[in-house]
């Protein structure tokens, strides 16, 4: 089981919020020990919150990837971030402050198993209807408008993945531990930029010391 530093006023709580999360920034990264070797995917997921007692997690990965060869052996880490900015110390109303980094991530472990293609067919069903629910597009693109010949044909191309989630936990570093006036500071020196990071950072650092 990895070990990863997380500090009590940076803990992320809550089973549904952490699965708010993954669901929101659900493009992440799928890390796979297996002996000495380790792999890495970036990967959209599929989060099943219902399936075992802390939800299950799936995806897919090209079939020339070796991620997938060693899952029955090794255990998976999804990795999901979300918002993230640098924090200025000239937006304190302290002194003698040193630069930060404001995020917040979420990770789930557990062990993997492989879809058959009637698992993967309604896995790439879902993960589409999902992205392009989130598309301004008028008309939703949907993998039936695929000949099904050829779609079988490119499926054999891919693996999917399944994981039941067994330790999930994150970490939220929200100004949590800094002064009001210095997280007002950070707010405001965050909402003049440009940046829709930024902006993002800004409002959590609002609701998060708000709770």
């Amino acid at each position: 089981m990895s070990v990863t530093y997380v500090p009590k006023h940076f803990e992320f709580h809550g089973l549904k919020e952490k699965h708010d999360f993954i669901d929101k920034y659900n493009f992440g990264q799928l890390i796979c020990t297996h002996g000495d070797n380790l792999n890495i995917a970036f990967l959209p997921f599929l989060l099943n919150r219902n399936s075992f007692p802390l939800g299950s997690l799936q995806c897919h990965v090209a079939r020339n990837n070796s991620i997938w060869r060693g899952i029955k052996n090794g255990r998976m880490t999804a990795v999901f971030s979300g918002p993230h900015a640098y924090i200025s110390p000239r937006w304190y109303s302290s002194l003698d402050q040193v630069p930060t980094w404001n995020y917040s991530t979420v990770f789930a472990e557990g062990r993997a198993t492989l879809l058959d293609d009637d698992q993967l067919i309604p896995l790439l069903t879902k993960l589409t209807d999902n992205e392009e629910n989130r598309t301004k597009n008028k008309s939703k693109w949907s993998t039936k408008e695929v000949e099904t010949l050829k779609y079988r044909s490119m499926m054999k191309a891919i693996v999917g993945i399944e994981f039941q989630i067994e330790k999930i936990y994150g970490k939220l570093k929200m100004s949590q531990n800094r002064s009001s006036k210095d997280r007002v500071g950070a707010i405001n020196g965050l909402r003049e930029s440009a940046s829709e990071n930024h902006v993002a950072v800004a409002k959590m650092i609002k609701e998060i010391n708000e709770k």
